[in-house]
């Protein structure tokens, strides 16, 4: 966290301060199937410790 505030000045915050990047870079995809139905997973069960 500590690098990142220092470095804060590299990332946009905004979509206009993104000019000249390709969009390809910025964007990304996922690759699902349209015809599956999405499928809930269980509650994974936690030690106490955690």
């Amino acid at each position: 966290v500590k690098f990142m505030r220092a470095k804060k000045e590299v990332f946009a915050w905004e979509p206009d301060q993104l000019v000249g990047v390709p969009r390809g870079v910025v964007e990304h995809h996922l690759k699902v199937c349209p015809n599956v139905r999405p499928v809930k997973e269980r509650a994974r069960l936690r030690s106490t410790e955690k």
